[in-house]
């Protein structure tokens, strides 16, 4: 496997690894607010709506964190780039990822990755058919 694609799926793990450890923090000061809501108002459905305590829940609640990828487009690319794609595309199904990870990883579309599998899987098919003729 060449050292970009590692390099790739290095960068996904760090990504989702990164978001977990965000979400937790998140998760974290949320419950510590819920429960200074609970103390003083005995459960957080009993708080006013504009008690600081409840807006505090409301305002963290936005800043959820978020898990996004880039969604690029083939289009968008060089062809020698696209084909780089492909090839790793391919490699990566190979290994046993789904196509929604192959997209993340390469930064792609999830419709493109699971084309370029169709695609791939219809090679493969064609040319153990003939195989089975000869």
């Amino acid at each position: 496997m060449s050292k970009l694609i590692e390099l790739k799926i290095r960068n996904y793990e760090k990504i989702i690894h990164d978001h977990k450890r965000a979400n937790k923090h998140f998760d974290n000061e949320l419950l510590i607010l819920i429960q200074q809501c609970e103390v003083r108002y005995k459960s957080v459905t009993k708080a006013p709506d504009d008690s600081p305590e409840w807006r505090a829940i409301v305002l963290k609640r936005t800043e959820q964190p978020v898990l996004s990828f880039r969604s690029r487009k083939m289009g968008d690319m060089s062809a020698h780039e696209a084909a780089e794609i492909r090839q790793e595309v391919v490699e990566l199904y190979n290994r046993g990822y789904p196509t929604a990870t192959i997209a993340h990883i390469l930064g792609i579309r999830a419709s493109t990755a699971g084309s370029t599998i169709a695609n791939y899987q219809h090679q493969v098919n064609s040319q153990n058919a003939r195989k089975v003729k000869s």
